[in-house]
């Protein structure tokens, strides 16, 4: 019997002094768990706060980008509106006077006699020059902006530029046109005449083709044009290159369109430059039809 109250004496003393043990373990478990909610809490308002200025970044670059975008718009329409004013010049104003020198050498020429050799030779040579000269400034005037772009459309322009590929670098370049007459408003056969011009330079200067097509589709509100050589192939590190700046310009200037351009190289087969516009919103963008 002694035991026993003994033993029971022990048990009430353990269970006693287990209860406190336990409220402690609680109380110090609880004031954890409150403090790591804090924390949490705590980080979750930083990561908050992050994200909301992530997110103020992420928007004044998008806003950063759209400036320079219309900037660089701006400025193209600015530098296409002077090489319209310097071609019409040197087209009209300097090949004019050209021509005109020109006749007048050759009627000089016509009334002089056979005893006039030696002015005749140089008046020979002066014609040769003028000839040089007037083809020099059709070619700057060209180049800046030809003036049957503006007269005639696109295919036309198409057409001056294969022939001018085909005389300066021997490259043959033939141009296929659906529907024959493309009629396209003043940005679209601009910008896309201009892609065609980057295009060439650079089957000229980097391709080794010895052959190039040029394909001009108008399918309801679809513009698509191809330029198609024989060449090396473009490379996909040429490609990457962010020194490519005609490249680069060219993916710009399909940006302004609306539209999409790419460019395929496939290795000693050629590269392909297809570009498509969705007309509706190109003359959206232009203002007019």
């Amino acid at each position: 019997m002694g035991n026993t109250g003994t033993i029971r004496s022990q048990s009430v003393r353990s269970d006693t002094t287990a209860a406190p043990r336990k409220h402690v373990m609680r109380t110090t478990l609880e004031k954890q768990v409150r403090k790591r909610t804090a924390r949490l809490s705590e980080v979750n308002e930083l990561l908050k706060k992050e994200i909301a200025e992530r997110r103020q970044m992420e928007a004044d670059l998008q806003d950063s980008h759209e400036r320079l975008r219309y900037l660089s718009m701006h400025l193209q329409k600015i530098r296409e509106d002077e090489r319209t004013s310097l071609s019409r010049e040197l087209h009209d104003e300097f090949g004019q006077s050209l021509t005109g020198m020109k006749l007048d050498v050759s009627w000089i020429k016509r009334r002089l006699t056979g005893n006039d050799g030696p002015i005749i030779e140089r008046l020979d040579s002066i014609l040769e020059a003028l000839d040089r000269t007037i083809d020099t400034v059709q070619h700057m005037s060209a180049r800046l902006r030809p003036v049957i772009l503006d007269d005639f459309g696109l295919r036309d322009a198409a057409e001056l530029a294969a022939r001018d590929l085909k005389k300066r670098a021997n490259i043959s370049c033939n141009v296929i046109s659906d529907p024959y007459n493309i009629s396209l408003n003043d940005m679209v056969s601009t910008e896309a005449f201009r892609i065609l011009q980057e295009s060439l330079t650079n089957v000229m200067r980097h391709s080794r083709a010895t052959e190039v097509t040029i394909i001009l589709r108008k399918k309801k509100d679809i513009l698509a044009m191809e330029i198609r050589d024989n060449g090396k192939g473009i490379t996909k590190k040429e490609l990457a290159d962010p020194r490519s700046f005609g490249l680069t310009g060219m993916q710009e200037r399909a940006h302004m369109l609306g539209g999409t351009l790419s460019i395929m190289g496939i290795r000693g087969k050629g590269t392909t430059v297809a570009l498509n516009v969705p007309l509706r919103r190109a003359n959206a963008q232009g203002k007019e039809e």
